[in-house]
């Protein structure tokens, strides 16, 4: 029995879950992305997918990676924001499980 739960916790250990912050370079866009994802890859097809553009160069994206939410200085986001610990976009938010 132990051993079937370190197995299954070993394999879990592999797709852990990451905040992201990701701020694009218009000015007139949203304040940022955050999302939580698998990967970098996963969060920027996240934010694709819900129709959101990004720049195609990635290198223009201002990424902190593992944030927290005392690291969002900005008011309105923690106001308006998501759950941080699920797997989907939590700022701009609109819905759970987006």
């Amino acid at each position: 029995m132990l051993a079937a739960h370190f197995e299954r916790s070993q394999a879990m250990g592999d797709s852990i879950l990451i905040p992201f912050w990701i701020v694009p370079p218009s000015k007139h866009g949203p304040l940022g992305y955050g999302v939580t994802a698998f990967s970098l890859d996963d969060a920027l097809q996240m934010i694709e997918s819900a129709g959101y553009a990004l720049p195609d160069d990635r290198s223009t994206l201002r990424i902190t990676e593992r944030v927290r939410v005392s690291d969002l200085d900005e008011p309105h986001v923690v106001r308006n924001m998501g759950a941080i610990v699920v797997r989907g976009i939590w700022y701009p938010f609109t819905k759970v499980g987006v």
